[in-house]
């Protein structure tokens, strides 16, 4: 195996001091016809069919559900001992187990178009790109809509540090649930930068990667920023950011030429990057529960990459289309899970036992 071949940069800070607009959730006034609501939908129950393969000796298996909701989009880990997925051309949330057994909760808007997901306590909590809610969902389905105050949440990226969740906006900010009704927004005054990608940090912050900037940064519980220039070539379109095993944070540079994976210190110290044996554009990547980082690519493979840089993919078998992953997890049965952005599929990485 070759180790991959690495670039390293001191990244340059530049802190901001955010304004918190602390906002009391639904008791905003209706914008763009989304109200805060709370329903129990009843749930659409699926049996999704298995395949399973081998690619470059790691068995995958790829689950397919009897209707084609257009998309199965984030997928995260969460409370039942279930996955949990965003549907968002159906505008639904999905409950599935690691047997393939399904249950569909449409959301109490209409026309939402869930994206992000994450887990916080007994609950999940999701993001509404077209709407203005982010809302919460128990295990036995019933579903809570929380209004933000922006016409559409516009947020991919979601994540629970502090017992808070947290979430970014296309509105070139990051907010965060405090509690039961406290939204606060911090708002990036002085860019376009489009945060994407959000997760928690071994120093406590969260971090956050810029689809549309040239940088990857920190936020504090009190809202104070620090990003670091990590180099990007403008539009990064990195949908990618992690808490590695090793203690630094890990994120993708797909626009990159040639695509590159990317590591930095929680200082902003130790920039280095990974492009060796890495064929396709890297974009999501997890933390792995074997010490590694695993990453989807967007010509259709899975790929995993040591903490030392060296890469390893794993091809996909294309069915029925396309199979572009776009978002993975930590499966409840410590595989890595991951979601296939064009069909109702999801996708299962076998890890060998250690």
């Amino acid at each position: 195996m070759k180790t991959g071949s690495t670039r390293r940069y001191t990244g340059r800070a530049r802190q901001l001091t955010l304004p918190a607009l602390l906002l009391p959730l639904c008791v905003l006034p209706s914008i763009a016809g989304a109200t805060c609501s709370t329903d129990k939908p009843t749930p659409t129950a699926e049996t999704w069919k298995s395949k399973t393969s081998t690619s470059n000796g790691a068995k995958i298996t790829i689950w397919t559900g009897p209707t084609d909701h257009g998309s199965s989009l984030a997928i995260t880990s969460g409370i039942d001992k279930s996955l949990w997925v965003t549907l968002t051309a159906d505008s639904a949330i999905m409950k599935i187990s690691t047997a393939g057994k399904a249950e569909i909760y449409p959301t109490p808007t209409p026309d939402s178009s869930p994206e992000a997901i994450t887990v916080n306590g007994k609950d999940m909590w999701f993001s509404e790109w077209a709407a203005e809610c982010v809302g919460s969902i128990t295990a036995a389905g019933t579903i809570t809509e929380y209004s933000t105050g922006l016409a559409e949440t516009n947020s991919v990226g979601m994540t629970t540090a502090d017992k808070d969740v947290w979430f970014t906006t296309d509105h070139n900010g990051i907010g965060r649930v405090a509690g039961a009704g406290k939204l606060h927004l911090y708002p990036f005054p002085d860019d376009s930068s489009q945060p994407t990608a959000i997760t928690l940090g071994p120093d406590g912050n969260v971090w956050f990667v810029e689809a549309a900037g040239y940088n990857v940064g920190k936020m504090t519980s009190e809202g104070k920023v620090t990003e670091y220039s990590v180099g990007f070539n403008g539009f990064s379109n990195s949908f990618g950011i992690a808490a590695g095993s090793d203690g630094r944070i890990w994120f993708t540079d797909p626009a990159n030429s040639p695509a590159r994976i990317g590591a930095i210190n929680t200082d902003g110290t130790g920039l280095t990057y990974y492009s060796a044996g890495l064929t396709g554009q890297a974009d999501s990547i997890v933390a792995g529960p074997d010490g590694n980082l695993y990453f989807r690519e967007f010509g259709g493979a899975v790929g995993k990459i040591t903490t030392a840089g060296v890469i390893t993919e794993y091809p996909l078998e294309q069915s029925e289309g396309s199979f572009p992953v776009l978002s993975l997890t930590v499966g409840p049965n410590g595989n890595i899970w991951f979601s296939n952005n064009s069909h109702s599929q999801v996708g299962e990485l076998e890890l060998p036992v250690e």
